[in-house]
C-alpha cells in the first residue's frame, strides 16, 4: 500500500506538471524521449530484473520500474509528431514501413524480447487503431492487424508456457489442467458477486484462490465484492466517460499534433482496460495487462497519470494555444478512410 501511495503521489505530481508544460515541448522532445526509451529497453535486456518469467524491470536502488510503460508514452508522442509533420507517410506501404511501422517495430521487438507479450499486444493494437483513426486507409491497417494476429499466434505456439495458458483459457473447468486455475477462479469470483456483490472487503476468492487478485485479476475481486450493478456503475461507465471525453478533447485540439496525442493516450488506456476486463470474464487468455488506475503497480499508474496530464493540457489549450509547429490537418481526424 505504501509503494502504491508513493507512486500515486509521484504520478499526480507528474500529471499536474504535464498539464502546464507548453504543448510545443512535447513535440520537440518526442524523438529524444524515443531514443532514451530504446536505450532503456536495451538496457533492461542486459541487467533487468526478472519476474514471473519476464525480464521487464529496471532496479534503481529500492525503486523498480518498467521501461515498457514509458515506451507507451514515447510511442504515442513520436508517432503523433511524425504524422502531424508528414501525413503522407500513411498513403503507401513504403512510407509506412520507413515511418510509423519502423518506430512501432523497434519498440515491439524489444518488448517481445523481454517476454512481455501482453504489453506487446497493447502497444501493437493501440498503434494500429491510432493509424486507423488518424486517417490511414483500411487496406493498410486492416492487413497490419491480420499480420499482427498471425505473429501473436506464432509466439503462442512456439512457447510451451503460452500453449498451456491458452489451453487453460479454452477449458477453464478442466481441473486436470494447472493453467485453468486462473480463469476458473476468476469466473467463480465474478459469478459469486451476483447482482449486488458480497460486500466491500468480503471477497472469498482472493484468499489463496484467485491469483494476482491485486493486479491482473483485480477485476474479479471487484466484481465479487461489488456485484454487477456497482461494477458497471463505478468501473465500466467511468472508463467509457474517460474515452468519450478523450475523443472530445482530440476533436477540439488546437492542431494536428495535439489531436493525435490525445487519440493515442485515450486509445492506449482504453485498450488496457478492455483487455483486463475481458480476461476477468475469460473472453481472453491471461496476458498480464493491468487495469489502469486500479491495479497494483507503480509504473503503469505513473504513466497512465502522465497520459491524463497530457490530455488535460490539450483540453486547457484547446482552441487557444497555437504551437510553433502547428500544421493544417491533412484530413478530418476521427474519420478513417476506406
Amino acid at each position: 500500500m505504501v509503494k502504491q501511495v508513493i507512486s500515486a503521489i509521484i504520478g499526480l505530481g507528474g500529471m499536474f506538471a504535464c498539464m502546464f508544460v507548453p504543448l510545443s515541448w512535447f513535440r520537440r522532445l518526442a524523438r529524444v524521449l524515443a531514443l532514451i526509451v530504446v536505450g532503456l529497453l536495451v538496457w533492461v535486456l542486459i541487467v533487468g530484473v526478472a519476474k514471473h518469467g519476464n525480464r521487464a524491470w529496471l532496479s534503481l536502488g529500492p525503486v523498480q520500474f518498467q521501461p515498457s510503460e514509458l515506451a507507451k508514452v514515447a510511442l504515442i508522442l513520436v508517432l503523433a509528431e511524425l504524422l502531424a509533420a508528414r501525413p503522407w507517410v500513411m498513403d503507401t506501404w513504403r512510407d509506412l514501413a520507413t515511418g510509423p511501422y519502423l518506430y512501432m517495430g523497434i519498440a515491439l521487438l524489444l518488448v517481445v524480447f523481454e517476454g512481455d507479450l501482453g504489453t506487446t499486444i497493447v502497444m501493437g493494437l493501440a498503434t494500429i487503431l491510432f493509424l486507423a483513426v488518424a486517417g490511414a486507409r483500411f487496406r493498410f491497417w486492416g492487413i497490419t492487424l491480420l499480420v499482427g494476429l498471425l505473429i501473436s499466434v506464432l509466439l503462442i505456439v512456439t512457447s510451451s508456457h503460452r500453449i498451456k495458458r491458452f489451453a487453460g483459457w479454452i477449458h477453464p473447468w478442466d481441473t486436470s489442467l494447472a493453467s485453468s486455475w486462473q480463469p476458473r477462479n476468476s469466473l467463480i469470483a465474478v459469478g459469486s458477486g451476483g447482482i449486488f456483490g458480497r460486500g466491500f472487503c468480503k471477497s472469498r476468492q482472493k484468499w489463496f484462490y484467485l491469483p494476482a487478485a491485486h493486479n491482473d485479476y483485480i477485476m474479479g475481486t471487484i466484481s465479487e465484492e461489488w456485484g454487477f450493478v456497482f461494477t458497471l456503475a463505478f468501473i465500466f461507465l467511468p472508463y467509457m466517460f474517460v474515452l468519450f471525453r478523450g475523443l472530445t478533447i482530440a476533436h477540439h485540439a488546437p492542431d494536428a499534433f495535439s489531436a493525435l496525442v490525445a487519440i493515442g493516450c485515450i486509445v492506449m488506456i482504453s485498450i488496457q482496460a478492455l483487455i483486463n476486463m475481458s480476461v476477468a470474464v475469460n473472453l481472453l487468455p491471461c496476458t498480464g495487462v493491468p487495469l489502469p488506475f486500479i491495479s497494483y503497480g507503480g509504473s503503469n499508474l505513473l504513466f497512465c497519470l502522465l497520459g491524463i496530464g497530457i490530455l488535460l493540457n490539450i483540453y486547457r489549450n484547446g482552441g487557444t494555444e497555437k504551437t510553433v509547429h502547428a500544421v493544417t490537418k491533412p484530413r478530418p481526424l476521427l474519420t478513417p478512410r476506406i
